[in-house]
């Protein structure tokens, strides 16, 4: 978990509301490789957005780089246009109007491990090329990996949309005998379990992935399509954490991860 990295972010000419949408937006990369937040004042900054369709954001932008060119800066400075339309050819970093959570996220992990490799290679000049090699950030590897089961593809696609969303590795496997394939040569750490299932059902996968004592404390979250008494005394008989009705509400769906990601 040390390989965690914050990024400052500052903007100019954001307006309030769009403020707002980016702080909700940052709250949900507190578990992802790259964290956002707001640059309190004096606190050194790593990313900048700036309203493009604002001349006068432009020009404190452009005020901007000409005083932080004559100075000396500790650490890289990268620019993200926020545009409405297509970004101008000559902005190689921006995000489009309306704000979307995977969008944004998107541009900037990119912007992020742009910087991280601006870092790392100004800190491994003059060093020993194994050494290098031996220094590479591993801001590309996820924090958490999970594995969804569900015979239903866009059930798969939902979750895994969630997981990428929160910054999740996903594999899927459609039946019992692909799970336990996967379980056989990786350790994951959370567990999607449909309740029905070719085959061998969710329940036996629950029952069989608790017995192992290596896998025994990876959560594993039941999806059910109903959440009827008896499913939850058979799935607490088979040893599952906890249920998820199927379409899962991303609230839900949220609370539910961060809560056994963050005791596991």
């Amino acid at each position: 978990m040390s390989d965690k990295k914050s990024f400052k972010v500052a903007l100019i000419g954001i307006p309030e509301n769009e403020r707002n949408v980016l702080k909700n937006i940052f709250k949900l990369s507190l578990y992802r490789p790259h964290t956002y937040s707001f640059a309190a004042p004096g606190e050194p900054i790593q990313i900048l957005m700036v309203d493009a369709a604002s001349p006068e954001a432009m020009a404190e932008w452009q005020s901007f780089k000409l005083s932080s060119s004559e100075g000396s800066s500790p650490a890289p400075l990268i620019s993200v246009m926020v545009t409405k339309d297509q970004a101008p050819n000559e902005q190689a970093h921006s995000i489009r109007r309306p704000f979307v959570a995977t969008r944004v996220l998107t541009v900037l992990d990119q912007v992020a491990n742009q910087i991280v490799t601006a870092s790392t290679h100004e800190r491994t000049i003059g060093e020993d090329p194994s050494a290098a090699d031996n220094n590479k950030t591993t801001a590309d590897t996820p924090l958490f990996k999970a594995l969804v089961v569900d015979d239903s593809s866009t059930v798969r696609k939902q979750v895994e949309l969630e997981l990428k969303l929160l910054g999740i590795w996903t594999d899927a496997a459609e039946s019992g005998e692909d799970a336990f394939e996967l379980l056989a040569q990786k350790d994951y750490d959370i567990i999607f379990l449909d309740v029905v299932l070719p085959g061998v059902d969710g329940y036996q996968i629950c029952k069989t992935i608790k017995r192992n004592k290596a896998k025994k404390k990876t959560p594993v979250i039941m999806l059910t399509s109903k959440s009827s008494p008896f499913d939850r005394v058979k799935g607490a008989l088979a040893g599952c954490d906890t249920y998820l009705t199927k379409p899962a509400k991303q609230n839900s769906f949220q609370k539910v991860v961060k809560k056994y990601l963050k005791s596991s």
